[in-house]
């Protein structure tokens, strides 16, 4: 019982994002289109909270969870608080692109949590299937980001072209 206690600290940011992410898409259900700013607001929450847990469970020495198929060490934790601030800047920038192209739905902060999850999971892993789940969960909210604007063919070329090349 004390190993699950353990493997869940160290993977708190990762959880964290899970959660807000699925927070984000059930709010964006809930709220009128007027006030999505809300889940800008949201997500850039997420990437303060996951920063601070990961300030919070920050260990000198290496640790390992989840059968040793999960490491968090120094680097692993610098890693993950450059992809926040990457995250964050690159947030900020498209916050008024959407808005000025009518393509700011929820979706698109949630695709961007799921990536940066899966950005977080390659970090952290220290075995190949994490590399992969983490490579795969990547790939397909890239996927999805680049055919984001549906009313551009282009869009929807570049994404078919990007999943075929990329399978």
């Amino acid at each position: 019982m004390e190993n699950i206690h353990i493997d869940m600290l160290a993977a708190l940011p990762e959880i964290t994002v899970l959660c807000m992410a699925m927070l984000i898409l059930l709010t964006d259900l809930f709220i009128k289109p007027q006030s999505r700013f809300i889940l800008y607001g949201l997500a850039q929450i997420t990437l303060f909270a996951a920063a601070l847990f990961t300030f919070q469970t920050h260990v000198p020495t290496v640790g390992y969870a989840f059968n040793d198929m999960f490491v968090d060490d120094s680097l692993s934790d610098v890693l993950k608080l450059m992809t926040y601030l990457g995250s964050s800047i690159m947030l900020v920038y498209t916050r008024q692109y959407m808005q000025i192209r009518n393509m700011y739905r929820g979706e698109y902060y949630a695709m961007v949590l799921f990536a940066m999850l899966g950005m977080m999971i390659m970090i952290s892993s220290y075995h190949m299937l994490t590399i992969y789940i983490g490579l795969e969960l990547l790939s397909l909210c890239l996927y999805s980001l680049v055919a984001f604007d549906r009313d551009n063919p282009k869009a929807s070329e570049a994404a078919m072209k990007y999943f075929v090349l990329g399978a």
